[in-house]
């Protein structure tokens, strides 16, 4: 009883330890033909969604940026102390940009799915996922964001299934594949489904996101 108890805690710990590599995988290969140029460059106040992004996931595991559309142009733009992919088949459509970045991540290691075009999302929402995916019960692989029962991003994935996502057509097919095993997480914003692809839908975003900020400052 005392080695399988200890053995319990060591598998715990190694658990725990894998689950503090939270990799994230930032996904800004696509084209968003309607709005005109890449997402990744949006400019909201004096920062880009992708600066945004990879500001959200400070104390994670350092990020992977997988570009590929107009990558030349976004390069120069790429923050500091992230890892780069370029893609060069990111036509193909987003999840072949996720198996890209998911070469990046040890066999090991939990990942954060992040599309870049969520500029709304912030730092202490990530935490709050982070937390509960580090927290969550014994056969929960997945962590999802739920506001107001609608599911949104960014989605936490444990590396039991990577496979999976290598073979799926979508992340949704994946996390719909089995309720069983995936944790919703109550946040209180819209945020996470709030993303831009025209130019309709940047310039609500840009107005939700100076509104936040002026609201953070008062």
């Amino acid at each position: 009883m005392r080695r399988s108890s200890k053995a319990r805690r060591r598998q715990n710990r190694s658990k725990r330890q894998a689950d503090r590599r939270v990799i994230p995988i930032i996904l800004a290969a696509g084209r968003a033909e309607r709005l005109g140029f890449p997402q990744a460059l949006a400019r909201f106040g004096d920062l880009s969604a992708l600066s945004i992004a990879v500001n959200n996931c400070a104390g994670l595991g350092k990020p992977v940026v997988v570009l590929g559309h107009a990558v030349r142009r976004i390069l120069p733009a790429v923050p500091r102390g992230v890892k780069v992919v370029v893609h060069r088949g990111w036509r193909a459509g987003q999840m072949s940009s996720l198996r890209v970045g998911l070469r990046m991540v040890p066999k090991r290691g939990s990942f954060l799915l992040y599309p870049v075009d969520y500029p709304l999302l912030t730092g202490r929402l990530i935490r709050q996922l982070v937390s509960a995916f580090q927290r969550r019960p014994a056969g929960h692989a997945i962590v999802v964001p739920v506001y107001r029962g609608r599911k949104g991003h960014p989605v936490l994935f444990s590396p039991a299934i990577r496979s999976e996502l290598v073979h799926a057509h979508s992340a949704r097919e994946v996390v719909e594949k089995d309720l069983g095993r995936v944790k919703a997480v109550q946040v209180s914003t819209p945020a996470i489904w709030q993303d831009f692809d025209t130019p309709a839908a940047y310039q609500r975003c840009q107005r939700a996101y100076l509104r936040k900020r002026n609201t953070s400052r008062e």
